[in-house]
């Protein structure tokens, strides 16, 4: 597990949404450069954040990008629905 690369990659979408749409378009592509487990890029890809919490990635940053991959509607409450596996 390589939680310091997925939080990194979290982080990069946080600092430059743009890059978001890099993802989207080419999620393997993407992730090539990162040292990450499958299961990561499988959370990553299927915007699993539960999941990734649950591997030890920082609750504190999933909830900041939620907005930027789902949109700002909803906040916080489907954040919370997400998490709790609603």
């Amino acid at each position: 597990m390589s939680v310091n690369s997925v939080e990194r990659v979290l982080w990069e979408f946080g600092e430059n949404p743009g890059l978001m749409e890099q993802f989207r378009s080419s999620p393997d592509q993407y992730l090539s450069p990162y040292q990450l487990s499958e299961q990561e890029r499988d959370a990553l890809s299927n915007n699993d954040l539960k999941t990734l919490a649950s591997l030890g990635v920082s609750t504190l940053l999933t909830m900041m990008i939620w907005p930027i991959i789902n949109g700002p509607e909803g906040m916080p409450f489907a954040y919370l629905d997400h998490m709790n596996g609603k």
